[in-house]
């Protein structure tokens, strides 16, 4: 059981590690990590859409959550676009007067699916503590769309910080 719960803690500090925000620091850094399958809170995205030309598949979608969906984490409102071709973290627009408060960020990324006739959209909102201004906090969750849907919710399945 000891080497249950070793490997599931060495698994939880990876994904955050791997999680967009986080920085390789000093090894006085400290990381907190916390995935579950209940979500902590779920984020609604919508007008999403896809299009596609010779040169590759883009999508794009509004997403946003109010402040404190978790604890000390600021609002956001932000346009999200997706680049099929490149399967890594892009930051997302500010939309109207909202944006990502509190100097916080929002990334997306696309990657393979689950099946065919679906995109995986992968979301992160990375902010700084305001209790002592040195943490910084990670959000993030995913879901699959099918390319039909206009709106649809990211459940927010994993929660990190780093001092």
């Amino acid at each position: 059981m000891h080497a249950s719960l070793v490997a599931l803690v060495s698994t939880v500090a990876a994904a955050a590690a791997a999680a967009p925000g986080y920085s390789h620091g000093s090894s006085s850094s400290s990381l907190t990590a916390a995935a579950r399958d209940t979500p902590y809170a779920e984020w609604l995205a919508t007008h999403f859409a896809e299009s596609c030309s010779p040169g590759g598949c883009f999508a794009s979608f509004n997403i946003s959550a109010p402040a404190g969906y978790v604890a000390g984490a600021p609002a956001f409102d932000v346009i999200c676009h997706l680049v099929y071709a490149r399967q890594d973290w892009r930051d997302c627009d500010n939309s109207g007067v909202q944006g990502a408060a509190g100097g916080s960020r929002v990334q997306s990324m696309k990657t393979d699916a689950s099946r065919r006739g679906l995109v995986r959209i992968s979301v992160a909102h990375i902010w700084t503590s305001l209790e002592d201004g040195r943490q910084r906090d990670n959000a993030s969750g995913f879901a699959e769309v099918d390319a039909g849907w206009s709106v649809f919710s990211v459940p927010v399945t994993m929660l990190s910080a780093v001092l």
